[in-house]
Formats: structure tokens, sequence, C-alpha cells
């Protein structure tokens, strides 16, 4: 009855959402996704891949796709991840201006559908032989200031400038409105700044993610062993359009005797070519603090280049930590330069 009920209200919500397509303001809200703040994968931070502890709490983009590398004394773990919005997989894009800034109980709801995704993960078995690591996430963000649909009106000014020029509406089904002979990178450019310059704003994400290691390879394996649930909540509090502040609490094997709470701090300056951050975090499972420190490099089509350098618990929680180097290639889905 609880899986019915679950299901009826997510139908009512999607019903919703059709609905509302039909009313005179529809955008597709895929056209305005800013290039700006891409968070960590969920099923990477279960497997305790994510670059650094302290996470982003900005809202993820529909589509992401993840290439990395991490090494530690003795040891290199390359791994791939692919996150994607389910509400963007199956077309929901296409909504009403008027509904999706509602605040109505269900407009709410909606928004955060809007900005969930499942992720999935994998690590292969090193050179040496052993098992495979899988991972899988969720995450989604509760509150998000820096939404150019809701907080701004990017989509007003975008129809404006076409019909200034004299170029159709797009189609609902469109999810680009460039290369329709209209520069509108200024428009864009200056919602951007418009969102960073909300200071004093706090975006909020939370995130559930499982990790295992396979027994066997991961296709003949005979089953999963070693499994470990994490929870996570994490703010970020914009402090100008160049500077952030942010804080991650992570709950770590959290259904076995285990389990351990992480806590951390961190900050965030922001450029033009690449995002600096620090961070500084006590672990509970061997009750010392971590310091890190990662570059986030933006490349040319919507890609990133990201290399971190922290410290981790070791394989005893009585040793001394460890230190970890990781660098990850980043694809994803958004209004890129």
């Amino acid at each position: 009855m609880r899986r019915l009920a679950r299901l009826a209200v997510v139908g009512a919500l999607l019903a919703s959402g059709t609905a509302s397509a039909r009313d005179g303001d529809n955008i597709n809200l895929y056209r305005y996704v800013l290039d700006v703040d891409v968070p960590e994968s969920p099923s990477l931070v279960a497997l305790e891949e994510a670059p650094l502890r302290v996470l982003l709490g900005a809202a993820p983009k529909p589509v992401m796709a993840t290439v990395l590398a991490s090494t530690t004394p003795g040891a290199l773990s390359p791994g791939l991840s692919l996150d994607i919005a389910p509400y963007f997989l199956f077309g929901g894009g296409i909504r009403s201006l008027s509904s999706y800034r509602s605040n109505s109980v269900a407009g709410r709801l909606m928004r955060v559908l809007t900005k969930t995704t499942v992720s999935a993960a994998l690590l292969p078995a090193p050179p040496d032989g052993g098992p495979w690591r899988v991972g899988f996430g969720l995450r989604t963000t509760f509150h998000d200031p820096h939404d150019p649909v809701l907080n701004s009106a990017l989509p007003e000014r975008v129809a404006e400038e076409l019909e200034r020029h004299g170029v159709p509406p797009p189609a609902d089904s469109d999810e680009d409105v460039s290369g329709r002979g209209v520069d509108l990178s200024a428009l864009f450019d200056q919602a951007e700044r418009e969102m960073r310059s909300r200071s004093g704003d706090i975006q909020v994400s939370a995130g559930w993610g499982v990790s295992a290691r396979t027994e066997g390879g991961v296709f003949t394996g005979e089953g999963l062993r070693d499994t470990r649930h994490t929870f996570w909540l994490t703010g970020q509090a914009a402090l100008g359009r160049r500077f952030d502040v942010l804080a991650t609490m992570q709950v770590l094997d959290a259904f076995r005797s285990g389990r351990a709470l992480r806590t951390g701090l961190g900050v965030q300056r922001k450029t033009s070519v690449a995002d600096f951050r620090a961070e500084l975090t006590y672990d509970g499972t061997d009750e010392r603090l971590h310091p890190g420190a990662a570059i986030d490099v933006k490349l040319p089509g919507c890609t990133s280049a990201i290399a971190s350098l922290t410290t981790a618990s070791g394989a005893d929680r009585d040793k001394d930590p460890v230190l970890r180097g990781q660098l990850q290639l980043r694809w994803y889905f958004a209004r890129c330069r």
C-alpha cells in the first residue's frame, strides 16, 4: 500500500507538470541551465571518491559524466560515473512559468523533483586483482535561490530579444535557444552575475548513496559485500559573486555498527577560468581533522578538469592518515560559453 501511495504522489506531480505545460507561458526549463557550480556525483560521494569531503550545495546539472583517477601511496584507482535527472530523461522540462514559480506545495515539490538526480559509478579492479567497486546515489536540492528561471527575468528577456529580431519563438521541445541568428550570450552572462550576486542566500542539498564491493568480476560475480550507506546534507552560502562558504555533514556507514559522523567547512573562490576550494573536515572514523584543496578548471564544451589533494583515514584508525590525490574530467549539460 505504501508503494502504491508513493506512485500515486509521483504520478500526480507529473500530471500536474504535464497539465501546466498546456498553459500559454510555456518554456523549456533546460534552456536556462547556467554553467556555474557543478556539484559532485552522489555515487562517487558514496564511494569516497568525491574530490573533497565538503560538498557543494548547488543544484545539479540535468546530465553529467565523470572519469577519474585517484591515487594513494601504492595504489591507483580509475573510475567513471553517470548522473542524470529523471525529469530531464523523460522530457519533463516543458512547464509554464507561472506553475514553476508557484510557491504552492505542488510548485515547490515540482522544483525539488526537477532538481533530483540519480547516479551510478563503477571503479574497476586494481591491476593486481581484487573486487570491483560499485556505487549508486540520489541527490536533490531543496532550496535554490540561484535558480535563474525562479529568481530572474531570463526567460522573459530571451523571449523579448528573439521577438525584437523577428525570430519566431522556439518550440516547447527545444532545449537550446542558441543558433537562431541572435546573440543571447549577454543575457545569460547577466543572469549568471545576478544569481551569483545573491549574497546571503543559502543553497541546500541532500543526498544518499550506497557503495559495495563485488564478489568476483562485476558481471560474473555472485553478489555484493561490504555494503555501506552514506547520507549527507550540505549548504552553500554566497558572500558576493566570487566567494562561497560551504558546510557539510555526512553520516557514514549509517546502518552498521561502524557508523560515524563527518563534518566540515570549506571556502570557494571563483574566477572566470577556475574555481579554488579549501576545506577542513573532522572524520569520526579516525577522530582526526583532515585538510583538503582542489582546483576546478573550466574547459571548452561544457567540460571541466578537477585536481584535488586531501588526507584520508588509513586502513586502520590507529594509523596515520594517508595523502590522496585525484584528477577528474567531467562533461555536463549547461549553457556554456
